[in-house]
């Protein structure tokens, strides 16, 4: 999401372009069907329980402006038209909402919501475009309100960017006299550093970030996103680790491949994998989970083959689809239970960008 969004607005591969380039209105909507066969077992109760749900679903709307103040100042802001009443407020559901201001070509300051700067190439790509996700992806509230300065190379291929901003634990955890839209009261904030290099066929995303809790503790974080590209096919490998004290180093992590190969020019086949734990001692032996991106005592391995296409005669539209299988092995020490699901699952989708300004430019408006 970072690399992507920051310095290009919807460019998909993580090659730092730092100057303010887009001028756009946009809607852009994700509607998808899904299958799921669910498998329980609970060793405490030693019971099994099967779910097969399925259906119709939207599942992104969202309303996109960007543009050019002037040669120095550019704003970005999308918008997820959604609802969820009584849970979020309107400001929740604004991914970006920033101003960015460009001395030259070399330096950045930015202002307003954005995502947290956090390494890895799954976490890279813009959520509409995540099709098959990890475990740790859809529990990371990534979209907080803070300031970020950046550096990047002369030829491009080098950026360098700090940034401070509310922690992701603004939404987790009790706070006596919160109520919902005023998480920023919480006073936590998240301490971020980020590298993004291109090297050739070689590209990096790199962060080591520290996110502050509600019990006066804080979540260590590093991610590395590796990614080799060719003409025909990519391959991105994120390792991701995170402690929540010195005695997790080694317990909490998520691996991470996914491997693309495009068969033509509109036809792409992909495979993905991932592996997830949390072993932590601390997280282990309290009643909350601390760990924000995955429950105390699981191991989750998903994996999975999909393919997109991108019809040549309307680039706007992309169908896809996917086959994937997760296992998550739940083990709670306190009450000595293990709980094992295993599920199925079947996504087919379509996803449509309405570029309003390109229209308009066409039609000489």
């Amino acid at each position: 999401m970072l690399a992507a969004v920051m310095f290009i607005g919807f460019e998909a591969n993580a090659q730092v372009v730092f100057s303010p380039v887009f001028s756009q209105i946009r809607l852009e909507a994700r509607a998808d069907f899904d299958y799921f066969h669910t498998e329980n077992q609970n060793s405490a109760t030693g019971t099994t329980a099967t779910e097969t749900p399925y259906g119709f679903h939207g599942k992104y709307f969202n309303f996109i402006v960007g543009g050019d103040l002037n040669d120095k100042f550019s704003y970005f802001f999308r918008q997820r038209v959604i609802a969820q009443d009584g849970s979020v407020s309107f400001f929740d559901n604004t991914d970006f909402l920033y101003l960015t201001y460009h001395p030259n070509k070399n330096w950045m300051f930015r202002l307003g919501k954005d995502a947290l700067a956090v390494g890895g190439f799954e976490y890279d790509a813009a959520p509409i475009d995540v099709l098959f996700s990890t475990n740790y992806w859809d529990n990371f509230y990534c979209f907080q309100l803070g300031g970020a300065i950046a550096i990047k190379s002369d030829d491009g291929n080098q950026m360098v960017l700090a940034q401070l901003a509310n922690s992701p634990y603004v939404h987790y955890g009790a706070f006596p006299g919160i109520t919902p839209g005023q998480e920023w009261r919480r006073g936590l904030l998240s301490y971020n550093l980020y590298w993004s290099g291109k090297f050739g066929h070689f590209s990096t995303l790199y962060s080591v970030n520290m996110f502050e809790r509600a019990d006066n503790g804080h979540m260590s974080y590093i991610a590395l996103g590796n990614k080799v590209t060719f003409e025909r096919w990519d391959l991105y490998v994120d390792l991701i680790h995170h402690a929540l004290s010195r005695s997790d180093w080694g317990k909490n992590f998520a691996a991470i491949g996914c491997f693309n190969f495009h068969l033509t020019e509109d036809f792409n086949l992909y495979g993905k994998a991932s592996y997830e734990q949390n072993k932590s001692e601390v997280d282990l032996n309290t009643i909350n989970d601390l760990d924000c991106l995955i429950a105390a005592g699981s191991r989750i391995t998903k994996y999975g083959i999909g393919f997109e296409y991108n019809p040549s005669f309307c680039k706007d539209v992309r169908l896809h689809g996917v086959l994937s299988y997760c296992e998550n092995h739940h083990e709670q020490s306190l009450t000595n239970t293990n709980e094992f699901t295993n599920t199925f699952t079947v996504n087919f989708g379509i996803t449509w960008h309405m570029n309003i300004h390109r229209m308009f430019m066409e039609r000489g408006l």
